[in-house]
């Protein structure tokens, strides 16, 4: 399960265990993983906080004790928590406060436990601290974290850049915002989780996305099924010199299983298209006849996409209004469209069907006129904050996808590779999505799916081949392999 700091804190709570049971729980748990993954090392040098964290180091010192050699430094002063100071006296290791003294221990050290910052934590460092955490994560030592990341936040995966970097972090009970964007801050190699024993609720905001949760939500055929079983995709893009992004809505629609997709482009590129894809049944339109052509389709259809490669596209801002106030079905904007809406966002709030908005990172900096490096610090808070207040489903693309709902609910996609980072996956993905849209009526969850799909069918492309030659086009083969393992 994955769960905020604030939910932690009430599953605390409500679990019936006292403060000082569950540091005891929590410090044995992680006592008994770095015995069973560390047992090489000899010498053990646990940097403790005064809060609980650094409780939680204390209990781990005491156990590890009677089988390594361990000392213990207290870097941010005594122990200021009753926990805490109860499980300190306990201690019978060295105890180090001096920082030369901790830096010195530190270069003979086999293994480095933080325990100094927990969930709690958040801002940045002191500048005592940042020069302690700078100076160990120069040694390049084998360092072991307690549930995050001294000097990183738990929520929103900011971090100090002195923030202490290890080679496996261990997660108490649940993971955490933090875990799940490993990628973005790279301050872990691994992370794994001991169990504290506390009763989980059935639900969290936060979904989790795999194979067995992915076929959950995926409707198979039946021996009667005809091609309109599932209903109509239609995919809206595509213009003078960007046919190809049309190209990547219908392979991602493919990719998906669409049996019936309406492809709408201008006529400049339908031939090009056209002679490449054979499945599709083409609309293509012009300045004259882009009303008859396109709204009889909004009523025909059980998701649209819009956007993908509509640059040059004529009429755009009257396909973009038609769309959303005319569809009946839940609407995809990529590229194009989310730009028509920079400044004019708030429109969404008055749409009827669900929309969901798919943008990269610079896309969003310019929707929400927010700089770059400030989303990339607060991604999951601004995701959230920007779906609950245009009643939208956002997909904030990245190393890391985030999808955010209207309700608060949030997925944090941990599948993909660098592969993906080229010139029409965005496209790919926004066929899957409105594919997808097209099968399963839970909008929230049909999204996940597509952006879970489209990472996962990325590191089966690059297993036997490089990451900078992925294959989007082979998308469809790589997505048939995986169907078929599972019975389709």
């Amino acid at each position: 399960m994955i769960i905020d700091s604030r939910g932690m804190r009430q599953l605390e709570a409500s679990s019936g265990f006292t403060n000082a049971q569950l540091m005891e729980t929590a410090g044995k748990a992680c006592a008994d993983w770095i015995s069973s993954h560390f047992s090489a090392c000899r010498n053990i040098l646990l940097l403790c906080g005064k809060g609980n964290n650094g409780g939680d180091g204390f209990v781990i010192g005491r156990i590890l004790g009677s089988a390594f050699h361990v000392t213990a430094a207290c870097v941010d002063g005594a122990p200021a928590t009753k926990e805490a100071q109860d499980a300190f006296t306990l201690l019978s290791c060295d105890v180090l406060q001096d920082p030369d003294a901790i830096l010195q221990a530190a270069q003979h050290t086999d293994l480095l436990v933080d325990c100094v910052y927990g969930v709690g934590f958040h801002g940045t460092l002191s500048a005592r601290m940042k020069k302690l955490f700078s100076s160990i994560n120069n040694m390049h030592l084998h360092v072991c974290s307690i549930d995050i990341n001294s000097g990183a936040e738990s929520d929103s995966g900011r971090y100090d850049p002195d923030a202490i970097r290890s080679d496996v972090t261990i997660a108490l009970d649940c993971y955490k915002p933090f875990h799940m964007l490993r990628k973005d801050h790279q301050l872990f190699k691994h992370a794994y989780m001991v169990s504290l024993g506390i009763p989980h609720p059935d639900h969290s905001a936060f979904l989790e996305m795999n194979e067995d949760s992915f076929f959950a939500g995926y409707p198979r055929k039946k021996e009667n099924a005809y091609k309109g079983t599932f209903g109509k995709t239609t995919v809206i893009g595509g213009s003078y010199g960007m046919a190809g992004a049309l190209g990547m809505n219908i392979i991602g629609a493919k990719t998906v299983g669409v049996s019936y997709l309406n492809a709408v482009c201008p006529h400049e590129i339908y031939p090009v298209v056209a002679s490449r894809f054979l499945t599709p049944v083409f609309h293509p339109f012009g300045d004259q006849d882009m009303y008859r052509v396109i709204e009889p389709l909004l009523y025909d259809t059980r998701a649209i996409a819009f956007g993908s490669g509509a640059v040059n596209m004529p009429k755009k801002e009257e396909i973009l209004d038609l769309v959303l106030q005319a569809a009946d079905c839940p609407v995809v904007l990529d590229a194009e469209a989310i730009r028509l809406l920079n400044h004019n966002y708030y429109i969404l709030r008055f749409v009827h069907e669900p929309v969901i908005l798919t943008p990269h990172i610079g896309e969003f900096s310019s929707l929400i006129n927010r700089p770059v490096d400030v989303i990339q610090h607060d991604r999951i808070h601004l995701a959230l904050q920007f779906a609950k207040d245009y009643k939208v489903f956002l997909v904030l693309k990245g190393p890391h996808t985030i999808v955010a709902s209207p309700t608060g609910d949030l997925y944090i996609n941990q599948s993909g590779c660098s592969g993906l980072a080229q010139a029409g996956s965005g496209d790919l993905l926004t066929g899957m999505i409105a594919g997808l849209l097209t099968m399963n009526n839970d909008v929230f969850q049909a999204v996940c799916m597509a952006v879970w799909l489209h990472g996962y069918l990325a590191e089966e492309g690059t297993k036997d081949h490089a990451a900078n030659m992925l294959d989007l086009s082979r998308f469809p083969a790589l997505a048939d392999s995986l169907y078929f393992r599972h019975g389709f």
